[in-house]
């Protein structure tokens, strides 16, 4: 069979960003192969809103449970849908995918890669690009051949665009053999602060490093955020400091995003952190050392002091916009 699975989580009734993107992903890899995208939703509101992922690319949806219980008690019947069929089962680089993506590898024995930022089919063959040792080397994996069941992919977020269509999936339940992997159930949850939900979709990131000095500094930084309609983002050093909280991190030991515009100030740009934001379309640096790490791969490198620029640069955005 030449279909594309894709896991697709559900929270509050709806699909999430990462459901909508691997649709749209799927789809686009298994049209030329004459396969389909199809769906494993769970979570909740998967039984009622499966059908939706058909707007974004999906054929059909299969729903692998409902509720709020936690992603790996969902694993047996994610092994029961694909164990029969498919050449890919794509799931997002976010905690629960890896816990599935990972149930999967060891119930079924297939390969594994990633996290990955490409995947595509050449001369027939699966392909994925993987960025290893800090980012200074780029690899591409095949499957060998013979396997039985979808090579599982890791996919870090931004890898594909949602393309929103309209049309309904075809929906059927799964029933896992043996029963769930594993019985868990959350004791507690809350909701992060709004910039660290969004941080991995958001297609402005304005991040700030040792050079910005103090939890007052990034202050400045969330006005710039604000006045371009985007998140801020944080290097170690600045988490590891306490001016910033661990979920604004990006790097290697951090996330990883992808948006159209990085605005980096006061960050160094050593290879850790370059490997969390390399994949962005287009980065502005403002550090004051000219012979900073950033410097050799920004679009656009300001030398000079954050704390003139910064302020300078929200006003002038904030007059334009209510020009």
């Amino acid at each position: 069979m030449s279909d594309v699975f894709f896991l697709a989580e559900f929270a509050a009734g709806a699909p999430v960003h990462s459901a909508q993107e691997l649709a749209s992903g799927a789809a686009e890899l298994a049209r030329p192969a004459g396969g389909s995208a199809v769906g494993l939703a769970y979570g909740e509101g998967a039984t009622d809103g499966a059908a939706g992922l058909g707007s974004w690319g999906a054929a059909r949806v299969l729903v692998l449970g409902e509720g709020k219980a936690p992603a790996i008690t969902y694993a047996a019947a994610l092994a029961s849908a694909v164990r029969d069929g498919g050449v890919a089962l794509l799931a997002p680089a976010t905690p629960n995918g890896r816990d599935l993506a990972a149930a999967a590898v060891g119930l079924l024995g297939v390969p594994a890669f990633g996290p990955a930022r490409a995947v595509r089919f050449e001369d027939g063959r699966l392909r994925a690009e993987a960025s290893t040792l800090q980012g200074a080397w780029v690899t591409v994996s095949e499957p060998t051949d013979g396997a039985s069941a979808p090579a599982v992919i890791l996919l870090l977020a931004g890898t594909f665009t949602p393309q929103a269509g309209s049309g309904e999936a075809a929906v059927e339940p799964v029933d896992a053999d043996g029963g769930p992997l594993a019985e868990a159930h959350i004791v507690e949850s809350h909701a992060e602060g709004k910039a660290a939900v969004n941080l991995e979709e958001a297609q402005v990131i304005v991040a700030g490093g040792r050079g910005v000095g103090s939890e007052q500094g990034f202050a400045q930084l969330q006005e710039l955020a604000g006045a371009l309609g985007g998140a801020v983002g944080a290097s170690r050093a600045a988490a590891d400091a306490g001016w910033v909280p661990y979920q604004l991190q990006i790097g290697q030991t951090g996330k990883v995003v992808k948006p159209a515009l990085y605005l980096a100030a006061g960050i160094s740009g050593a290879i850790q952190h370059r490997v969390g934001m390399q994949t962005a379309e287009n980065v502005v640096a403002i550090n004051k050392d000219p012979d900073a790490p950033i410097g050799e791969f920004a679009d656009l490198f300001v030398v000079g002091d954050l704390f003139a620029i910064v302020p300078k640069l929200t006003d002038e955005i904030r007059r334009r916009k209510g020009a």
